[in-house]
């Protein structure tokens, strides 16, 4: 591999696992990977009338895929899970994402 691609291929991986919140899903946090989090969060704001998502945290990791999947690996162990969405607070959710995200820098 050249370094150009190297490089390349790190940048496609760089990214943030976010947690996001509506207040129409109480008790509900989803978990997510994104190049950019609050450009994500805009787009599911399209999908609200009253564009209430919001972006409770994010996390600068080196593989967002990979940060992502685990994230959701060990979430389901200690909460009930519906596709992306925990059933948790978005604090319950911090431990894990954030000692997720620490194994991703």
């Amino acid at each position: 591999l050249s370094s150009s691609s190297a490089a390349s291929d790190v940048y496609k991986r760089q990214g943030q696992v976010y947690a996001i919140t509506n207040p129409n899903f109480p008790d509900w946090v989803k978990i997510g990977m994104a190049i950019d989090a609050e450009d994500r969060l805009n787009n599911y704001q399209t999908s609200s009338p009253f564009r209430d998502y919001v972006l409770q945290y994010r996390y600068d990791v080196n593989d967002r895929r990979q940060a992502e999947s685990q994230a959701h690996t060990e979430l389901q162990k200690l909460y009930e899970r519906r596709g992306e969405w925990f059933k948790c607070t978005p604090e319950q959710a911090r431990v894990v994402v954030s000692s997720t995200a620490e194994e991703y820098k």
